[in-house]
């Protein structure tokens, strides 16, 4: 039997029905479950630090049918890793609210959304200098019908951002909508710069003089906006990936 990381919950029902979620014996997490007229199937993501090897879920209605757990052997967090975000996918016009968690604390980033799309992919942002090993996300808006959260990646801060002491001296970025990114340097605010296109475009800003330091990195600051960030890129990352794809290529055997 493994020790576990429990992440949510999976379950089919109509109405409204109570439930109660115990892991080992002991009560992690009790609610309501938003109305839904019909049966359907939701995903409710369960607080931080649920661990344990045996889970059970407990309620007295008859408007409850299949679910399982999502689960992680905790042996998978053998790694301490930079985290850079939670990429999310999402639907509902309900408010979602989602709040991040790394080795149990909590992140500062906090913000509601919806969407009117048939599903919507977001990025909820870590701290700087976020180093742990088991992030987490919960959506705390639990009281609407439609908020849900379908899946969450964790996204590692990619190493050509920490690669020994560099000068970084602008960034490029592709983005959409209204966006302001704040940058850091070793952890310490350099400044936010915003952006705004209704249409996907691609620009480049500078940074300031004596940008020299071993972790750069960045937050999308207002990302209840609905500006998608996707991709940036600094003149000495970019000179990485350039490096890397020259190369040559391992033959196929």
């Amino acid at each position: 039997m493994q020790l576990q990381v429990f992440q949510a919950v999976r379950l089919d029902y109509a109405q409204n029905p109570a439930i109660t979620v115990n892991v080992d014996g002991s009560q992690v997490d009790t609610r309501t479950l938003p109305t839904q007229s019909t049966f359907k199937g939701r995903r409710v993501t369960l607080p931080v630090n649920v661990t344990g090897y045996i889970p059970h879920l407990e309620s007295t209605s008859t408007r409850l049918q299949n679910f399982q757990f999502d689960a992680v052997p905790i042996e998978s967090f053998n790694q301490q890793q930079l985290f850079h975000y939670f990429e999310v996918g999402f639907r509902g016009t309900g408010t979602l609210t989602p709040r991040i968690y790394l080795d149990g604390t909590i992140q500062a980033q906090n913000f509601n959304t919806s969407t009117s799309e048939a599903t919507e992919t977001i990025r909820v942002y870590f701290d700087a200098l976020a180093y742990g090993y088991i992030p987490h996300i919960h959506n705390t808006g639990t009281s609407t019908a439609d908020a849900e959260i379908l899946w969450a990646r964790p996204v590692a801060l990619p190493p050509r951002f920490y690669r020994g002491i560099r000068t970084h001296a602008e960034f490029q970025i592709t983005f959409k909508g209204d966006v302001d990114i704040q940058w850091y340097l070793d952890g310490t605010s350099i400044g936010t710069y915003s952006f705004s296109s209704t249409n996907t475009t691609t620009e480049k800003a500078y940074f300031p003089s004596g940008t020299i330091g071993h972790v750069l990195q960045y937050t999308h600051t207002n990302p209840a906006s609905g500006g998608k960030i996707y991709i940036v890129e600094t003149d000495v990352t970019l000179a990485d990936l350039e490096q890397q794809g020259m190369r040559p290529q391992p033959e196929e055997q």
